[in-house]
């Protein structure tokens, strides 16, 4: 059933590449040189997408760099975001924000972190925070105490009846990660999910899927309420 549920996000992720323009965005956080950041988004872009934060959180994360109050280094996961090998392509991308993220803990005391992830980097997210389906998490509680704002779109973990969920439908999506495993960053998670998403609601729409841009100013506001 799970290969099943890969293979049809693989057949989603063509139209993904082949349907929208997916140049990979890299621009100049406010932070300079090698100075530590106020705060660093760290986000990890959909299946198929170009190296980079793809066409949703690349937007998010410059309006975030620009509007913030307060110093700002955005950091992309550098993962596959294949869906050939979808779990292990998961795997990478949970190794690679958890070493991003302990890197800058361990150098910026008093660095926060922003983490986004839209689609198959949503599930990379959440696996750094709560660990993988019966899992651990991939950073310790020292580090992950310092995320302020998680935003994620689209998530195939989706759990139906969570309090952070902004979602239009009430079901669960494909890989749904079960209630509770994220209560520890409730209060610091908005998870974005359309009605009838191919992937976050179990349904049969996939541009449900790649129709997250208007909820990219709530989740701006949501992120500058926690960063303050």
């Amino acid at each position: 059933m799970r290969l099943r549920k890969a293979i049809m996000i693989a057949a989603a992720g063509v139209v993904v590449a082949g349907g929208l323009a997916v140049a990979p965005l890299t621009f100049a956080a406010e932070a300079p040189g090698n100075a530590c950041a106020d705060v660093e988004i760290i986000g990890a872009r959909a299946s198929t997408e170009r190296p980079g934060f793809g066409v949703l959180l690349g937007p998010l994360a410059r309006t975030l760099t620009q509007d913030l109050d307060v110093t700002v280094r955005s950091t992309a996961v550098d993962y596959p975001a294949t869906l050939g090998n979808y779990n292990n392509s998961v795997r990478q991308g949970v190794a690679d924000m958890a070493d991003k993220l302990e890197a800058t803990a361990a150098r910026c005391a008093d660095t926060r972190f922003v983490l986004m992830g839209y689609s198959q980097g949503a599930q990379v997210t959440g696996d750094v925070l709560a660990g993988a389906r019966g899992g651990r998490p991939a950073v310790p509680a020292a580090v992950s105490d310092r995320v302020a704002a998680v935003v994620l779109f689209g998530d195939p973990t989706f759990t139906a009846g969570e309090s952070f969920n902004v979602a239009q439908g009430n079901r669960s999506g494909v890989f749904a990660r079960g209630r509770g495993e994220l209560d520890a960053f409730a209060d610091r998670t908005q998870s974005f999910c359309n009605r009838n998403d191919r992937f976050c609601q179990s349904g049969n729409s996939l541009a449900a899927h790649l129709n997250y841009n208007g909820s990219l100013d709530e989740a701006a506001g949501f992120v500058a309420s926690k960063v303050g």
